[in-house]
């Protein structure tokens, strides 16, 4: 079927909503004096879109080919490493090295009174309620005292 000259091209979209939506709808376009479908025509094209330039772009969900280049290079030197041990005696080396950072980081942050901060650290890791009493005693086992008091944001604790 052909359409006849002189016409204007015409199409026929669907939308989708809920009852309420398609009232309301038909509400406002009587209250215009309006059909529902040409209100609703009308108001998607004098639509106000100027909000959607001022969006920043969406991350991207696909990692560029350099970012996915390097993350196959850094999983295959992983692999290539734990694939290449015959014994396990590196993972003990590899958890006495992570063990002795982590006190070192500890030892730093006591050092220079960063009690707050670690007990945060503490708390993140281990939950509140364990965080005093693991502070407590890092600081006592690292400064080698017999009693250390922790206080932080609450009631004073002797370990």
């Amino acid at each position: 079927m052909t359409r006849a000259r002189g016409r204007p091209e015409r199409r026929t979209f669907h939308i989708s909503c809920s009852d309420g939506q398609w009232a309301e709808a038909k509400r406002r376009a009587a209250a215009a004096g309006m059909k529902t479908s040409p209100w609703l025509v009308e108001r998607a094209l004098n639509a106000d879109l100027s909000i959607f330039d001022a969006r920043a772009e969406p991350e991207p969900l696909v990692l560029r080919a350099y970012d996915q280049a390097l993350m196959s290079s850094q999983v295959e030197f992983i692999v290539n490493v734990i694939g290449s041990s015959r014994d396990g005696a590196w993972i003990e080396r590899l958890g006495n090295q992570v063990e002795f950072l982590r006190d070192a980081k500890v030892t730093e942050m006591i050092a220079e009174g960063r009690i707050d901060e670690l007990f945060l650290a503490f708390e993140k890791l281990f939950g509140p309620e364990n965080a005093e009493r693991l502070l407590a005693k890092a600081v006592k086992e690292w400064h080698g005292a017999k009693s250390v008091t922790v206080t932080v944001g609450g009631p004073t604790r002797r370990a």
